[in-house]
């Protein structure tokens, strides 16, 4: 993946992924907790999972946020990637 000619390593992918994991397991936590309030605390929890099982195998690598995310752990800088 190569993203406004910088290559983006296979570590640096790894981490963005991990990142939107862990940030999806903790919105589970937090509507588990009630801490946040979610209509349908069942459906959402699935729907979480889903896209962590969607993480894990890729599927969001070629999104504009996954590509913005692992911009800036690669080099620290966030860049606009549309500019």
């Amino acid at each position: 993946m190569t993203i406004n000619g910088i290559k983006i390593t296979d570590e640096t992918i790894r981490i963005t992924r991990l990142y939107f994991i862990d940030n999806l397991k903790a919105c589970i936590a937090d509507a588990e907790s009630g801490e946040t309030r979610v209509n349908n605390l069942t459906e959402y929890v699935a729907w979480c999972n889903k896209r962590i099982n969607s993480l894990y195998i890729g599927e969001s690598d070629n999104n504009l946020t996954f590509a913005q995310h692992a911009l800036y752990v690669q080099t620290g800088e966030c860049i606009g990637i549309l500019s």
